[in-house]
């Protein structure tokens, strides 16, 4: 059976009660043709029994009046002789079984072969019923023997002129030469009927034929196209809505056929991207972890188990990540904390204990939206910088080290040329102090000096100090702006037009307010010396994402790019004159509040220094 059914294009596993096409065509246009037949053959035996039944029904009315007008004077006379007489010359017609006449007093006066039961009265219910009619009465009935039914015509006898009944005359015609020829028409209908039947079938066959042989056509090329078989062409010329289905069928075949080569081909790219994806993610030096809303890995490279120190044979992969690190750890928080929160900051360097080792890694993370609800995933892609980080140290180390070179070539240029100026008027002194003009050179070259010295000590000490700040939420606009009013005098006599543009609402920064002054006013004269012929200083301040971002842009003559990048080193100045330790103090101020400072600047197009520092909202 399931041979059958797959044979056949169906499923194995469902019942089905198949039935052809064609028999049911065939059967259709049988019962039809046999409601047809049976419906004439109904129809015609009922007109046919209404028209003989009436051709009796005339016939008997007609026997029985003339029986009624001879018979008159004989029921008037008594003559039951003649009536005797009478009645059996009428039962000679074959289609009469009997002919009854009663007297007025409803005896019988004369009964066609049956002499014996003259003036008597008859007490079955159709002579009662007759001997009373005063008009002719027709019924059918069966005889009490059974059999045939018959049908009896009572005729009231009247004299001419009156109302007066004198008799009755009743004639019992037979129904059987009706009962023949309705058989014998229903026998010529079934006859035809059967030969009609037998020619509707065959033609129905033949046009069942012509219909499903092309639709058997299609339903092979169906099942051929279930299991695969594409390749296939359907002719069918009928020249109607079947020839159009194998056409559509045909088109439809070519499409799904393309459409399946484009799907085979899109699915060979997919396995090569995949494949593809797979090898990148398994020779990936950084690690990338998937890890779905509710904490279990969805996929992990073998980069990210070196890195998290899992063994490469142990498996992750659909078990919640908290049960391989302690929730206490920095890398569980990171996790958690970006569950909850997956649009937040998602880099991190986060500090991993292995043992006795340290590892430092950079993380970060990204989210990977679904079509379906709550089944987003996380991807955290880890990068092992520990090796870098000592690197960094290293490099540190060594710039620390050349800083001190630098600072150190730096002091002693600038310590020597005082202590030159006043080893020389010391070896002078013993032979010139006597004289007043020398005397009144030392006492003005040495002091000034020595000044010189205690400036620069005073500056390397600031410089390297541990900060000693005073932290309060301070007023950025209002700090600016006493800064600008202590400069505008000197701005004015140096032909420098000094134009600032502070929002009203800025955040508060925490700040020592001393030393951020100092370092606005030491941006702002440097900015002046640099346009000895004037200029303009402009002062731009904004807030992007909390920090206060402020743009001091001056007109002077500027520097390169390489001058850039040591501006803030200690003992680096452009000037004539200068220790190169402003700027150097100003970085440390910067950095000491949590900020940033940057320097932007082109040969001949002036330059920006850009302080960044942190804001609190109020």
């Amino acid at each position: 059976m399931t041979d059958s059914l797959q044979k056949n294009g169906l499923h194995p596993e469902k019942k089905y009660r198949f039935i052809s096409l064609r028999y049911r065509f065939i059967l259709i246009t049988s019962i039809m043709l046999m409601l047809m037949l049976g419906t004439l053959a109904l129809v015609l035996g009922m007109l046919q029994t209404r028209t003989i039944r009436g051709k009796i029904e005339e016939q008997g009315m007609a026997i029985a009046k003339n029986l009624a007008a001879i018979s008159i004077e004989h029921l008037i006379t008594y003559n039951y002789v003649a009536l005797e007489k009478l009645v059996n010359q009428a039962v000679k017609n074959p289609e009469i079984l009997y002919v009854i006449i009663h007297d007025k007093e409803g005896r019988v006066a004369g009964y066609s072969k049956r002499p014996d039961l003259q003036n008597k009265v008859l007490s079955d219910k159709v002579s009662l019923t007759a001997v009373e009619v005063k008009e002719p009465l027709i019924s059918v009935h069966s005889p009490e023997s059974g059999g045939i039914p018959v049908m009896d015509v009572a005729v009231p006898v009247y004299l001419p002129g009156s109302r007066d009944r004198w008799g009755t005359i009743r004639v019992c015609l037979s129904l059987e030469l009706m009962r023949q020829q309705i058989r014998q028409t229903l026998w010529t209908i079934l006859i035809l009927g059967s030969v009609a039947l037998a020619i509707g079938t065959l033609i129905s066959n033949w046009a069942a034929q012509r219909v499903t042989r092309p639709l058997e056509t299609l339903v092979k090329a169906t099942i051929e196209a279930a299991r695969g078989n594409l390749k296939q062409k359907i002719s069918i010329h009928t020249r109607d809505e079947v020839e159009i289905l194998a056409s559509n069928f045909s088109f439809m075949i070519r499409e799904i056929l393309a459409q399946k080569q484009q799907l085979e081909n899109h699915l060979k790219e997919i396995k090569r991207l995949q494949q593809y994806a797979e090898k990148i993610l398994d020779t990936m030096s950084d690690g990338l972890l998937a890890v779905d809303m509710n904490k279990i890995v969805t996929a992990v490279n073998p980069a990210a188990l070196a890195i998290l120190g899992i063994p490469p044979g142990h498996t992750v992969k659909g078990r919640s990540v908290l049960e391989f690190f302690d929730k206490n750890t920095q890398f569980s928080a990171y996790i958690l904390q970006s569950l909850e929160n997956p649009s937040g900051p998602n880099q991190r360097e986060i500090h991993l204990q292995q043992g006795e080792d340290t590892r430092v890694l950079l993380a970060g993370s990204g989210v990977l939206e679904s079509d379906e609800k709550n089944s987003r995933q996380l991807i955290f892609n880890l990068n092992d910088i520990t090796a870098l980080k000592r690197l960094e140290a290293q490099i540190r180390q060594t710039q620390r080290l050349a800083d001190l070179g630098t600072m150190a070539a730096g002091m002693a240029h600038e310590i020597r040329n005082p202590l030159s100026a006043i080893k020389t008027y010391v070896a002078l002194l013993p032979g010139k102090i006597e004289k007043p003009d020398f005397l009144e050179k030392f006492q003005r070259t040495v002091p000034r000096e020595i000044n010189r010295l205690n400036t620069l000590t005073e500056e390397l000490l600031e410089l390297s100090r541990p900060p000693k700040y005073n932290f309060r939420l301070t007023d950025i606009r209002k700090l600016l702006t006493l800064s600008i009013e202590l400069l505008e005098t000197d701005f004015k006599a140096s032909g420098i037009d000094c134009q600032w543009d502070i929002p009203n609402e800025l955040p508060k920064v925490m700040a020592d307010a001393d030393q951020l002054e100092k370092v606005f006013i030491n941006l702002m004269q440097n900015g002046a010396q640099a346009m000895p012929n004037g200029g303009v200083i402009s002062i731009h301040v904004s807030c992007k994402n909390t920090w206060v971002v402020i743009d001091f842009r001056d007109t002077g003559h500027g520097f390169s790019a390489e001058l850039a990048q040591n501006i803030f080193n200690p003992f680096f100045t452009t000037k004539a004159k200068g220790t190169g330790l402003g700027l150097a103090i100003t970085h440390k101020v910067i950095s000491e509040h949590g900020g940033q400072i940057e320097a932007k600047s082109k040969k001949g197009e002036g330059c920006c220094f850009s302080v960044s520092l942190p804001g609190k909202q109020a």
